[in-house]
């Protein structure tokens, strides 16, 4: 109860209405998927966040429609947002949301999302899913490799019907910790992680991808109205280091250019962080393809983002800035079986002045990575291949 009252504040009128459609579109929904039963077609639909298509969602639906042609394979995304124009062209592509979006989602057999939230009502669907148990047909593809204590995504709290791991420890992790059936929990690797084979480094860029703060990023939050938002000392560590003398004149002298780009969940305050350095970028979620810039970057600084471990599987160097980890444990994640001492793929740094040394430190030995972070890597990805789209759609079209 104390939770469903903590929930109710964020329920809003479209949430309301969204028990109505469900009860009007569900038995066309129910007539269309006997339908597809009948013609013995299986459909399989495909989501990211609403306006995203540039995840592993995006890289398997690609797959698919490259090499499959499946008429049955379908994309929900918004189509006013940038990533419609990057997908659209793939065709059965539809309008995330419309009442098409909520037909296919009640009729899919498969229901293949990269977040928990993929659906046309997230609270509508968390009772149908969670509570009731019903149109529980859903392949969570994840959109990071889980290694922090997530009670979120524990089965009782989701039912997922399976979750794709991307990493041999994660994957033993989920099993033992998680609460899932053993045949629900899959090692198959990311959609994604194809891509990061063909990587092309440009060693005169450098990315900050600090991940967010649950604490500062609801949407009820007081901090939404901006002003309050400069005093915390996520604002103030992060905007000291974009304006860090030493790094600022070193990047200049050198032609480096590093990018900050914070999580979607800190998108609402990007504004807030200032630079007078040309050699600085402060860019915005829907401005550029995050893998893209991944792929290129020679050099990562994040804080607990599983990012880095994307970052890790091209065998480039990383740091960890972790200035508020005891904040961040008690507030938002608990350890889990990742240490970032001790499993970690880059230094662990607390303080500015540390980190813009260790920045330097590592462009001036040409960005080469420590044997010893090799080796952890090597462990960490059992699978590294080009092959993670093919596992995951021969997995799931025979579940």
């Amino acid at each position: 109860m104390k939770k469903f009252s903590d929930s109710i504040k964020y329920i809003k009128l479209k949430d309301i209405l969204s028990v109505f459609i469900f009860l009007v579109l569900l038995l066309p929904s129910l007539i269309y998927k006997l339908y597809l039963k009948i013609r013995n077609r299986k459909l399989y639909l495909i989501c990211e966040a609403e306006n995203e298509a540039r995840d592993n969602g995006y890289h398997l639906f690609k797959y698919i429609r490259t090499n499959y042609k499946q008429d049955y394979v379908y994309y929900a995304i918004n189509k006013k947002s940038k990533d419609y124009l990057k997908i659209k062209d793939l065709g059965n592509v539809i309008s995330f949301g419309s009442l098409k979006h909520w037909i296919y989602y009640l009729a899919a057999y498969k229901n293949i999302s990269t977040h928990k939230y993929g659906n046309p009502n997230p609270p509508l669907f968390y009772i149908l899913h969670v509570v009731l148990n019903l149109f529980n047909n859903r392949v969570f593809l994840q959109h990071g490799i889980t290694h922090n204590d997530s009670p979120w995504l524990y089965y009782k709290n989701t039912k997922f019907s399976t979750i794709i791991c991307a990493a041999k420890p994660e994957y033993e992790y989920i099993k033992s910790k998680f609460g899932y059936p053993n045949d629900n929990v899959k090692y198959l690797g990311f959609p994604r992680f194809d891509n990061l084979n063909r990587n092309s480094i440009n060693k005169k860029q450098v990315v900050i991808m600090p991940t967010w703060r649950n604490w500062l990023g609801r949407d009820t939050n007081a901090l939404n109205k901006n002003e309050s938002f400069i005093t915390t000392e996520y604002y103030k560590r992060y905007n000291n280091l974009l304006n860090n003398k030493k790094l600022v004149d070193y990047i200049e002298k050198h032609g480096i250019t590093v990018y900050f780009f914070p999580h979607r969940n800190m998108q609402k305050f990007v504004n807030k962080f200032k630079t007078k350095s040309n050699n600085v970028k402060i860019v915005d979620n829907q401005d550029i393809d995050i893998q893209k810039l991944l792929i290129e970057s020679a050099l990562l600084i994040t804080d607990y983002s599983s990012v880095a471990m994307d970052f890790a599987y091209m065998k480039k160097p990383l740091l960890y800035y972790q200035f508020d980890i005891e904040e961040y444990r008690e507030k938002q994640l608990q350890e889990g079986f990742f240490s970032y001492e001790d499993d970690g793929f880059g230094k662990v740094i607390y303080n500015e002045d540390c980190l813009v040394e260790e920045i330097i430190s590592i462009i001036k030995n040409d960005y080469k990575l420590n044997s010893k972070y090799i080796n952890r890597i090597d462990d960490f990805f059992e699978i590294n291949d080009t092959n993670n789209c093919k596992r995951v759609f021969d997995e799931i079209s025979k579940l």
